[in-house]
């Protein structure tokens, strides 16, 4: 990437006041502690623990046959 971009993209971040902005770019560079699980609702991280229990069981089914699946449907091929 071209030095005058970084340039660029590093003072729009130092001029910025946005919040949720700077934090999601924290987020994005890697800088952020925080753990998105722990923001989940509890609901939520109920469906994933017995999403993750069905997959490790064998009852999943494969990316490849989703994506054929889907594609069929909604795009005709």
């Amino acid at each position: 990437m071209d030095i005058v971009i970084k340039q660029q993209i590093a003072e729009k971040i130092i001029q910025s006041d946005d919040d949720f902005l700077l934090n999601e770019i924290k987020s994005l560079v890697g800088l952020s502690d925080d753990d998105f699980w722990d923001e989940l609702p509890s609901e939520a991280k109920q469906a994933i623990n017995i999403a993750k229990a069905e997959l490790d069981r064998g009852e999943g089914i494969p990316h490849n046959e989703v994506m054929a699946e889907m594609k069929s449907r909604f795009l005709g091929k």
